[in-house]
């Protein structure tokens, strides 16, 4: 196989549209100038064919009967079928096909003799070669004279016979013959001029139609190069997304537009989420190898214990920012990205985990259900991100609850065609200040040393919800007078 084979020559946008309007126009061209040519062609037979029969009028008015059966021409001054050879000629035959009268120009020459089948059916004429072999053109007529000199006929066609209304007649047949040179002159004049004007038209139909495919692709063009722009940025220029934004494309590509734009933006979220896991992994795990190298440096041997436990912590970091990674991944639109989760079940186990991580405090956590209890709560999305999400805001409510944690779900605009899901919760610890809430939920920010932690809960979950196109909002209780943190999700179905 060769490399044309394998790598088959793709057209371009602005081939297959001049190919796709210059195609069909040489159709039509084609087509007209047949057409045109065909009419043209038929006019000048029927041209001929009258000139045949004004001619064979002129004839049959001479012809006399002589001894009842032969006929004769009388005198006439010298015209065309007269002169030797003229191209122009005539004969009569009699029912038999036997030729009994002819012109003068024949001179000595054989009779003529017509095609079987005429070169036009419409003006009936035949083909026909001269005594100098001269291309002729013939038509053939028929006439009735009585058998009485000084008595004319009257002139028909070999299809339409004429005949006179008598007793006694004879029928003759009346053939005239002119040159076709002329006609065929004619017709290759026509078609020469038919050519030069087609290829003329279909020449400045090519032009027009590369004009009108470049500047009709010039908007597409201009679109490419602000998205090229991306990738090479010049200094003190907009910002390519900017440009993007301010760029005139036209109704038509406008929609094409806004969905590079919503690309653009998606793949910005991306990359900044990609950046924030690697900056909370970093983050992290600077913790637990701090704990390490400050073991190490108190004493020469580290308790074998201590670095199992950091070391079985860093794994765990590590395994739980692998599976943020892919959970982004996946999520490249959050409506038809990951499974069908029930949120009564998913916050159910939860609560049951956070009732044995923290029975020491023996808390009472209470499931406030504001949803309708007969239907089912379905959240379209990973499974691990809700478990993570909510984990970290119940883990955080068992850590400062002084006794009571409430966990309360409900539903935003629960008839619409995009519910979205409200899970709060709250607790009777001592709460956030407001310059506390302002900045709660930066990375790695504590409040409390004290408490076990690595400062990343808050931020984790404030992506997950951004990345469902939801929120986390922070703000004191106001039942229980401690911290309330409500998490908002998106891709809610409700279920009956």
């Amino acid at each position: 196989m060769t490399g044309l084979d394998r790598h088959p020559r793709h057209w371009s946008l602005a081939e297959r549209l001049v190919l796709l309007t210059v195609l069909p126009a040489l159709v039509v061209l084609a087509l007209g100038g047949w057409w045109l040519r065909h009419e043209m062609q038929a006019s000048l037979y029927a041209g001929m064919a009258h000139m045949l029969e004004d001619k064979a009028q002129r004839i049959a008015v001479r012809l006399e009967v002589q001894d009842g059966d032969t006929l004769q021409d009388l005198p006439s001054s010298g015209d065309e079928f007269s002169a030797i050879f003229s191209g122009w000629y005539w004969q009569v035959l009699r029912a038999d096909r036997v030729v009994v009268a002819r012109s003068r120009s024949l001179w000595d020459q054989p009779d003529l003799r017509p095609s079987p089948l005429p070169i036009s059916a419409r003006a009936q004429l035949y083909a026909a070669t001269g005594p100098q072999q001269e291309a002729l053109l013939a038509k053939t007529f028929t006439f009735q004279t009585r058998l009485a000199p000084q008595i004319r006929g009257q002139l028909g066609t070999a299809a339409h016979p004429a005949p006179l209304a008598t007793t006694a007649a004879t029928q003759w047949q009346l053939q005239v013959f002119g040159p076709a040179n002329p006609l065929y002159a004619n017709l290759r004049s026509i078609d020469r001029v038919l050519l030069a004007t087609g290829g003329a038209l279909l020449g400045l139909l090519l032009c027009l139609t590369v004009v009108q495919v470049r500047i009709g692709l010039e908007p597409l063009r201009r679109l490419v190069a602000a998205m090229a722009q991306l990738r090479q940025p010049t200094a003190g220029t907009l910002p390519a997304q900017v440009q993007l934004e301010r760029l005139p494309v036209g109704a038509d590509l406008e929609a094409l537009k806004q969905e590079l734009l919503a690309l653009l933006q998606r793949n910005t979220q991306i990359v900044a989420r990609a950046r924030s896991h690697a900056a909370d992994l970093n983050h992290a795990l600077k913790k637990p190898l701090s704990v390490l190298v400050a073991a190490a440096s108190a004493q020469p041997t580290v308790c074998a214990s201590t670095v199992r436990k950091q070391t079985h912590a860093m794994s765990r970091l590590i395994d739980r920012y692998q599976a943020r990674t892919h959970s982004d991944a996946l999520q490249t639109e959050w409506t038809q990205a990951g499974q069908w989760v029930d949120v009564q079940d998913c916050i159910g186990q939860l609560l049951a985990m956070m009732r044995q991580l923290h029975h020491v405090a023996e808390l009472d956590w209470q499931l406030v259900w504001n949803a309708p209890t007969d239907t089912a709560l379905l959240w379209r999305g990973e499974r691990a991100d809700l478990d993570e999400a909510l984990g970290n805001l119940l883990d955080n409510a068992g850590k400062w609850a002084a006794s009571v944690a409430r966990v309360t779900v409900s539903i935003d605009a629960p008839g619409s065609a995009q519910p979205m899901l409200h899970i709060c919760i709250a607790d009777d610890g001592p709460g956030l200040s407001q310059q506390q809430l302002h900045s709660a939920g930066a990375r790695g920010l504590r409040f409390d040393e004290s408490v076990e932690g690595s400062g990343l809960g808050l931020c984790i979950t404030q992506q997950i919800a951004q990345s469902y196109g939801g929120t986390l909002t922070l703000d004191k209780s106001p039942a229980l007078k401690g911290l309330q943190a409500c998490l908002v999700l998106g891709g809610l179905v409700v279920s009956r």
